[in-house]
Order: C-alpha cells, then structure tokens, then sequence
C-alpha cells in the first residue's frame, strides 16, 4: 500500500455507532466501578470479621485490656463500622472512589480514622503490621479485572445497548 493507506467503509454508520457507544459508556464505567468499591469493601469487612487473614497475634496484655477478646481490627467495632466507599471526585465523565477509613473521621478518642488504619496496615514500633488493604486487593484484583473485561467486552458485542 506505500505510504499511504486508502479507507473504505461506511463513515457515516461508524460514527453513529460510536457516538451511540460514547453515551453508554460512561454510565457503564461509573456503575461498574460503584459495584467493584462496593466488592472491595464487602472483602475488606469480611476479613475483619472471619479474622482469616495471617496476622500476628495480639499481645497478652492487649487482650487482657480488651478483657479477653482476640479480635484485631475490632476492639469497639467503630473502625470496622467506619470503613466506606465513596466518592472523591466526580464530573460529567469521570468519578473516583475513596475505599477505606476517611481522614476526616475521628474515633471517640479523637484518634483520626485513616491514621489508625495506617498504624494496623504498616504497624508502628509497638505493635506489628497487620495488611488488611495489600492481601484484600492482591485477592480482588482479578476479580476486578474480570469484571471490566466482561463489561468491555459486552459494550463492544452490544455496541454499548
């Protein structure tokens, strides 16, 4: 063909086609990625809960001070309560979703709720890390891949319909 290509084809229908496909996706995008925070949160309260993760465990003296309980992640219930999806930043095409404990809630100490999340996440010189984020997103990544290869793949079969 040298150096130049010739295009055939009907210009008009492909340009309806993806202008039908441009208005779909983005409500598509913004539903799929709602549906995938709200999945990593459901794993991240699910791991609290079933304390299946290969944390270290508490030390005597912590459980003896939460009167016998071994719970990690959990001594009021007010972290785990606390954890939430939500929006950061949002406009006509694009959304971004916070997932986690928010910087801008304290526990009834006054302890800021993403500072204590870090200190569980990496530890502190006193208590060992105990990942909660890292192993919950190592397990939903393909997870998550799936779910936006099958929405792609769906909007192009439907043409986005």
């Amino acid at each position: 063909m040298g150096r130049y290509m010739s295009k055939f084809g009907d210009w008009t229908r492909a340009g309806v086609v993806l202008q039908g496909l441009s208005v779909n996706l983005v409500p598509a995008f913004k539903a799929q990625l709602e549906d995938d925070g709200n999945l990593i949160l459901e794993k991240l309260l699910d791991h609290i809960d079933a304390q299946d993760l290969p944390w270290t465990p508490l030390s005597e003296r912590t459980i003896e001070l939460k009167g016998g309980d071994q719970t990690i992640y959990v001594e009021t219930g007010y972290l785990r309560d606390n954890l939430t999806v939500r929006k950061v930043r949002s406009s006509q095409n694009n959304v971004t979703l916070f997932i986690g404990a928010s910087a801008w809630k304290r526990t009834p100490d006054g302890t800021k709720l993403s500072d204590l999340m870090i200190w569980l996440e990496y530890g502190t010189d006193k208590v060992p890390p105990r990942p909660l984020i890292r192993p919950t997103w190592d397990e939903v990544e393909p997870i998550l891949k799936a779910n936006w290869r099958d929405l792609l793949q769906d909007l192009i079969e439907t043409g986005g319909v």
